[in-house]
């Protein structure tokens, strides 16, 4: 009975806006899932080259940094919903340039388009803040990540069964039209059932397009300048290790260069990458949740210095892995210790952060990352291409030491968190 009553309790999250958000999450993961994996393979396949990709994700991430100035702002100050709603459907449309491209040009376009859609990013982020309590943070954003893709074990396979049957680049067309029409649908469902989080009154007048990024910019300046010492050095520890890290291991946009790293160097052919994959995403599910309910009932800080300190040796051992068997069992770590740091990370910024300064924060905290990631993108790419592909990824791992230094040294979890 005891632990139906705590399973009960974990479940007591999955109601109004946290559980619309998850219902559309895994409606777009199903067809997500199927060309994740394959992106960095399927944009080189249509011609572009390491360098080319690094150059791609750098231009992309250039958008999306002009985006998140306004889009954290308006967080704050139009509301969450209209955001997230209007820029899901921008951000489906993003991926019928994928589904079309005869070269890697056209999805050039697909992804700055996307770069923009991302202005919904801070306002999503917050309205999932919103809809937790404090104590259950972790286990809610465990499940943002692991619940979807229960949904989309299945998904890699999809991939593999439709490169063997329509070929690598028509295979994944046709899963990029899915992936377009599982986000059309997903912002039907955000616009028919999310309510806005903010409470009368907190939402401001509304600026014209100059006024806006000039009020944005002195916004989160003056938010980060008056934010005290754990968020900053929370923020200072993503920003060292983060960009490159998910330049590497693939982030919101893409695959990263782990795939080309593991079919050109690791022994692993494009089919068996699929089904890694799905292995991945299937014994992710139960860690992710275990991972989400030890930093509800473990320190926080305690799991983000642990999540980087061990990070830096499965780097390096994932670059000297050879074989399906040795590439699955590094990665799966690297999985794990993600699940924990992301959840953990997340959690422990809300914790600190007050919900009407929660849009701002977040902002700051992604444009800074991914200014950061402007230059890393091209260079990494280069680097990877014309030195040695080793050289990112030890890197890495270098980076996720210092970064672990810092939390230790100065983020200090408090005794009360924000609601």
């Amino acid at each position: 009975m005891g632990k139906l009553g705590a399973l009960k309790e974990s479940l007591s999250i999955l109601r109004g806006n946290f559980l619309v958000l998850l219902v559309t999450w895994i409606i777009f993961r199903l067809a997500f899932r199927i060309v994740g994996p394959y992106e960095s393979l399927y944009i080189c396949a249509l011609g572009a080259t390491p360098a080319t990709l690094g150059f791609m994700s750098s231009l992309q991430t250039a958008v999306l940094c002009l985006s998140l100035i306004p889009g954290s702002y308006l967080a704050d100050r139009w509301g969450r919903r209209s955001l997230i709603v209007v820029m899901t459907y921008v951000l489906g449309f993003s991926y019928l340039f994928y589904a079309v491209a005869p070269t890697w040009h056209l999805v050039l376009v697909g992804m700055l388009l996307a770069g923009l859609a991302r202005l919904y990013s801070p306002a999503l982020q917050a309205m999932t803040a919103d809809s937790l309590p404090p104590e259950k943070r972790g286990m809610g954003y465990a499940m943002m990540r692991v619940v979807p893709d229960a949904f989309a074990v299945g998904s890699p396979v999809i991939a593999v069964l439709l490169i063997k049957s329509y070929g690598f680049v028509d295979g994944l067309r046709l899963a990029y039209l899915a992936v377009f029409a599982s986000f059309m649908a997903a912002a039907t469902i955000r616009l028919l059932f999310l309510k806005e989080t903010l409470r009368p009154g907190e939402t401001g007048e509304r600026p014209g397009l100059i006024r806006l990024y000039a009020d944005s910019v002195r916004d989160m300046a003056n938010v980060l300048g008056q934010a005290p010492r754990p968020i900053k050095a929370l923020i200072l520890a993503s920003v060292v290790a983060l960009p490159l890290s998910q330049i590497i291991w693939g982030g919101p946009f893409g695959s990263g260069f782990v795939p080309l790293y593991v079919v050109d160097f690791s022994g692993v052919t494009e089919e068996g990458w699929g089904l890694l994959s799905s292995i991945r995403l299937a014994v992710g599910l139960l860690a992710g949740l275990v991972m989400g309910e030890l930093v509800d009932r473990l320190s926080r800080k305690a799991l983000l210095i642990a999540r980087f300190l061990v990070g830096a040796p499965l780097t390096v051992l994932f670059v000297f892995a050879r074989g399906f068997a040795q590439v699955l069992a590094v990665l799966l770590l690297v999985d794990l210790l993600s699940f924990m740091g992301m959840a953990a990370l997340q959690a422990l910024l809300a914790d600190l952060t007050p919900r009407e300064l929660r849009g701002r924060v977040i902002g700051a905290r992604m444009l800074l990352l991914n200014l950061a990631a402007i230059p890393i993108s091209s260079l990494v790419g280069y680097v990877y291409e014309a030195v040695d592909p080793k050289l990112p990824f030890f890197s890495s791992g270098v980076l996720s030491l210092a970064a672990a230094l810092i939390i230790a040294a100065l983020v200090e979890e408090p005794v009360k968190r924000e609601l």
